[in-house]
């Protein structure tokens, strides 16, 4: 009987097996390897465009915080040269309201009616003056009511007095004073704070 030794055969496939195997490691390793690479390297190209978009982006911000700056700054003087025009304004409607506020006063003043003096303080005005009759104080009170430059018209007083052979009637008269019609009452103005005679009828 013939006997066949199948060992180194068989030895042999097993070698081959296992070169096999250990190429097909290595072959995974590398692909791994170099896939891990890849990733990384992505990544990285990812991280670095982040980079530069952020970078961009606070670039983009500290652009729009100069400009904002630059805006304020540009509101700030704009609300700066309103004050000052303002105050001009006021300066203006101060040197010229107590005159057409005079003017109104001599307009509306009746012909037998007289004013003796008028103070103005802090935007009270008082008149002192004196008339004929009762009535024509009463057509003086209406005529400041109605007037653009007069509110708050309050009589304080009337005295009958003889003059002569004639009977006269004083009175005191209050009132707020509006130098420019449209202002609030009692706006400061250079005005005279002490009495200051005043225009009238006789």
């Amino acid at each position: 009987m013939v006997r066949i030794n199948l060992l180194p055969i068989r030895v042999s496939k097993k070698k081959e097996a296992g070169k096999q195997q250990l190429l097909l490691f290595v072959l995974l390793l590398v692909a791994g390897v170099l896939a891990n690479g890849w990733y990384h390297q992505r990544r990285a190209a990812e991280l670095e465009a982040l980079k530069r978009r952020l970078a961009k982006t606070q670039a983009d911000i500290a652009q729009l915080d100069k400009i904002i700056g630059e805006v304020k700054t540009i509101r700030q003087q704009q609300q700066q040269l309103q004050e000052k025009l303002d105050v001009l304004e006021k300066l203006k409607q101060g040197r010229t309201g107590p005159v057409r506020m005079l003017d109104e006063l001599t307009a509306i003043t009746p012909r037998r009616l007289w004013l003796k003096r008028m103070e103005e303080r802090n935007g009270k005005v008082t008149f002192l003056g004196g008339a004929t009759n009762v009535e024509d104080v009463s057509v003086f009170m209406a005529a400041l009511k109605n007037s653009k430059y007069f509110a708050d018209v309050e009589l304080k007083r009337t005295d009958s007095k003889m003059e002569g052979p004639y009977r006269t009637v004083e009175f005191t008269i209050t009132a707020t004073g509006r130098y420019t019609p449209g202002l609030e009452a009692g706006t400061p103005t250079p005005a005279a704070q002490g009495g200051a005679p005043a225009p009238g009828k006789g």
